[in-house]
């Protein structure tokens, strides 16, 4: 019984030092975002995307969206859109990978004009940039959320590790566009996986 006893205190113990450490690691000390309207119109807080956070848990069981052909090469200054058809399946989710090029943003807009319904977040942004590449706020600037340049800050301007050379969207089943941008100067290519 003492042995038991022990466990959970030590259990408890544990469980209070995991949130205070949380709460000190925290860049805002662990407050709750700013509650007023005037904050949040200046943009210092944006709500979670579920759907960025749900693709990773879905995307090895959801259906691929295949697309044909698979590449997509788009040049700076000009956009490239490629057309996600309706589908049976509630969702799918299109694998990108950046093929060539420093980077390459990729929006994604549902099709119709009937307002987002059910949870859905029909507009979504990814970028896809190769490793060690660096960028200018004023380059990716309407490209990347912010939530994006947030985990990727160097200096005045973001950095590219390995692992952003891959993203996943997610496509209803309604369809829609995907549009291509180039991150920065020069040319890039994705390819659907």
């Amino acid at each position: 019984m003492r042995v038991l006893i022990l466990v959970l205190v030590v259990i408890a113990v544990a469980f209070a030092a995991v949130i205070a450490f949380g709460s000190l690691r925290s860049p805002d000390g662990g407050n709750p975002p700013p509650s007023d309207q005037e904050s949040l119109e200046e943009g210092g807080w944006e709500p979670p995307s579920w759907t960025a956070a749900l693709n990773a848990v879905m995307s090895p069981f959801a259906p691929g969206l295949e697309m044909n052909p698979p590449r997509v090469s788009v040049n700076a200054g000009t956009t490239a859109d490629r057309q996600a058809p309706a589908s049976d399946d509630a969702l799918r989710v299109a694998r990108l990978a950046l093929t060539s090029g420093r980077g390459i943003a990729v929006e994604y807009s549902c099709a119709g004009t009937e307002p987002d319904r059910d949870g859905k977040t029909c507009s979504q942004q990814v970028c896809l940039c190769a490793d060690g590449a660096t960028f200018t706020a004023a380059e990716i600037d309407g490209l990347c959320t912010s939530g994006w340049r947030k985990h990727r800050q160097a200096g005045g301007g973001v950095r590219c590790g390995a692992e952003d050379a891959e993203a996943a969207v997610t496509v209803y089943s309604r369809g829609g566009r995907l549009r291509f941008r180039v991150l920065g100067a020069g040319s890039a290519a994705a390819e659907f996986r």
